[in-house]
């Protein structure tokens, strides 16, 4: 299990790339890079050595030097191929390290994210939109950006320290006579190219400075487009039913708006950046030349020299110019960086919740509590439940006007409820099922669906089936082993049935009903609360209903008051 982390703020970058390399499978992530970099620095030698070759080749053809051109020729030919080969084995490399991290990062992001309910906390108190979309998107896309631009800047570094050298040594010294006095300028082109370059750097950050949180609004739109695009095709029926296409529509053109907007700023922005970098590329493009002549008129350096200094000068500009070209991909990067950084902080958030209330477990055969004070996340008072004590083999039923939290009884006594005080004890190694008014069918064989959420393997299809019959189900008989998405095509009553048979399978020891019969007839109801009272008779029931039919199969009732009662 991953290190949580209790931040009350949210967490550095650092979060994000430490845990990763600093976790078991360090060794072969860093035994990649390592064979990364070695290829990495054989590939700038081979640079600087092709740089080298562009000069002899001038010169061997200025000089008419046959012999010497065609060697010149081949070595050209055979580090070319070279630079390719190890081209290609340094981007398999990164492929490699951007799915182990990706990998290992997906993996800490879902136990974080299920670990103590952080994802039901995260939705409940709207911490953060689409949190899935930043473990499907988010991780894949920063993984991906951290790779590729981390290797980039390491192989820019490289290439920086290499033609900086190559560029010192065929730049020369720099003689300005100033009146009596001479100013020597050793290796003069370095500075030129570093000057031109960060006057670059400094114009494009100006410019381009927004995309940063125009890229994390990217995300964000998008996330809650495709979101508002899927609640559509989950709820069909019911916007279909309600006439709510209409609504519905104007919802998504509202959410696409906002994409529309984002999208034409970036354009925007992104055009202006362009115009910038193209309007100063072009006004210096003969700046290495220019800086090249002095030594050539001087006789210090032959044209092939000259042709060495442009194509250092060439490299090192191209080198240093990364940062201006790249960046609109660092400012997604940081953008991608700052969502998951909120992801991690709504999580961090939901491990540090304060609870009013204790779950305990026990060696003990029932459930008991404390006297329980409801409230809502506001402070509000919702009711003040008396002592519990919930035996094996009781029938209980929890009644009140709406309101008076009795389901959030019941989600105090699964340790989901977080707002007021009080202590539940559990018996230890009991199997408890909640079973809300519309419980969850998994996507995939409806056996599955059926046997969540335990595996479908842990059943022979003999019992389910009978299990089936008995919760009025025979239809699904046939429909075992076939798979479809079950939350969109039964109906409400059937999933309903579905639960019970969830129960009937799984035989807990204790059974939570929340207005779990609402979508069935009075007739289905009973059936299936005599069958769920005769098949698991040492299992206690606790229901809320609404029905007074439903007190019938309870031989006790807890009266919730309403809040200005129970205060």
């Amino acid at each position: 299990m991953s290190t949580v982390q209790h931040a009350a703020g949210r967490p550095g970058m650092l979060h994000l790339f430490a845990p990763y390399w600093g976790s078991p499978q360090r060794w072969r992530a860093w035994l990649l890079v390592a064979l990364w970099l070695c290829i990495t620095l054989g590939s700038a030698w081979l640079y600087v050595r092709a740089n080298a070759l562009t000069g002899e080749l001038t010169d061997a053809l200025l000089a008419r030097q046959w012999d010497a051109l065609k060697q010149v020729i081949w070595l050209t030919i055979g580090v070319g191929v070279l630079v390719g080969a190890l081209g290609v084995v340094r981007t398999a490399i990164i492929d490699l390290i951007d799915l182990d991290w990706r990998t290992w990062l997906s993996n800490h992001y879902l136990e974080q994210w299920f670990s103590s309910h952080a994802y039901y906390d995260i939705e409940r108190d709207g911490a953060l939109a689409n949190a899935d979309q930043h473990i499907a998107e988010d991780v894949r896309m920063f993984a991906n950006s951290s790779v590729v631009n981390l290797s980039n800047m390491i192989n820019v570094v490289v290439n920086i320290v290499a033609f900086t050298a190559v560029l010192w040594t065929l730049s020369g010294t720099l003689t300005i006579p100033i009146g009596t006095a001479t100013l020597r300028i050793p290796g003069y082109m370095v500075y030129v190219a570093l000057l031109y370059n960060l006057a670059y750097l400094l114009l494009v950050h100006w410019v381009g400075k927004r995309l940063i949180g125009l890229g994390m609004k990217k995300q964000t739109v998008e996330a809650d487009y495709r979101y508002g695009a899927m609640q559509v095709r989950e709820n069909a029926e019911q916007i279909a039913f309600y006439g709510g296409a209409d609504n519905e529509l104007q919802r998504l053109r509202r959410r696409f708006a906002k994409i529309r907007d984002n999208v034409l700023a970036t354009v925007v922005r992104n055009a202006k950046l362009e115009m910038t970098r193209t309007v100063y590329g072009h006004l210096f493009a003969v700046l290495p030349t220019l800086t090249a002549l002095p030594r050539y008129f001087a006789g210090e350096i032959s044209m092939g020299g000259v042709t060495q200094a442009v194509g250092a000068f060439g490299q090192l500009s191209a080198s240093l110019g990364y940062f201006q070209e790249s960046y609109k991909s660092f400012a997604m990067w940081l953008a991608l960086a700052n969502r998951l950084r909120d992801f991690s902080w709504a999580i961090n958030k939901a491990h540090a919740r304060p609870n009013g209330f204790t779950v305990a477990r026990a060696s003990q055969a029932d459930i008991h509590s404390s006297e329980l004070a409801l409230r809502t996340p506001l402070g509000d008072p919702l009711a003040d439940v008396a002592p519990l004590r919930l035996a094996a083999g009781s029938r209980t039923l929890v009644r009140g006007p709406s309101g008076t939290g009795k389901s959030t009884l019941l989600r105090t006594l699964a340790g989901l409820w977080l707002h007021g005080a009080g202590t539940v004890t559990l018996p230890e190694g009991a199997r408890i099922m909640f079973l809300p008014q519309r419980s969850y069918l998994p996507s995939g064989s409806f056996k599955a669906a059926m046997c969540y959420p335990m595996m479908p393997e842990q059943f022979d299809d003999a019992t389910c089936r009978r299990v089936l019959d008995v919760c009025g189900l025979s239809s699904r008989i046939t429909s075992l082993h076939t798979r479809d998405n079950w939350q969109q095509l039964l109906s409400g009553g059937e999933q309903q049935r579905v639960a019970f048979a969830r129960v009937l399978l799984q035989r807990p020891d204790f059974v939570f009903l929340d207005e779990a019969t609402s979508a069935l007839d009075p007739a289905t109801e009973a059936s299936l609360y005599q069958r769920l009272i005769e098949e698991l008779p040492d299992s206690a029931i606790i229901s809320v209903a609404h029905r007074t039919a439903v007190a019938d199969y309870h031989d006790d009732i807890i009266e919730l008051a309403p809040a200005m009662q129970a205060q």
